[in-house]
């Protein structure tokens, strides 16, 4: 059996509670086979994952999953790359149109300084 890359060599264990007709037929297999309930369980394994990877929708998630690390991947080398390419200086600040001269303020903008409202016109 083959192992994920970058994973070790030892086995992780696996308990999983069975009703007790699966566990009577799985137990009369391994004996008629001459196998143990561990052997048979990996060929039950085995069997299981190797017809997921035939299996149409499972292999389209799986090309969306790995679309998506890739564009995670490339934003965060970006990102990186950014941070020591990018001026070290902010960009200019652009003046809003209400600054520009009719006095409207624009939701979200700070007032003009200076006199307000009615102390304007003394």
């Amino acid at each position: 059996m083959s192992t994920p890359e970058g994973s070790s060599s030892r086995e992780i264990t696996l308990a999983i509670k069975l009703d007790p007709a699966r566990h009577a037929q799985l137990t009369w297999i391994a004996e008629l086979r001459g196998t143990s309930l561990k052997a048979e369980s990996f060929k039950a394994v085995d069997a299981y994952i190797e017809a997921a990877k035939r299996d149409p929708e499972l292999i389209a998630k799986a090309t969306a999953a790995r679309e998506e690390i890739e564009r995670q991947a490339r934003e965060r080398q970006e990102a990186i790359a950014n941070l020591f390419t990018a001026p070290t200086s902010p960009p200019p600040v652009q003046e809003d149109e209400s600054e520009s001269g009719d006095g409207d303020a624009v939701k979200g903008t700070r007032r003009p300084s200076g006199r307000r409202g009615s102390q304007a016109g003394e």
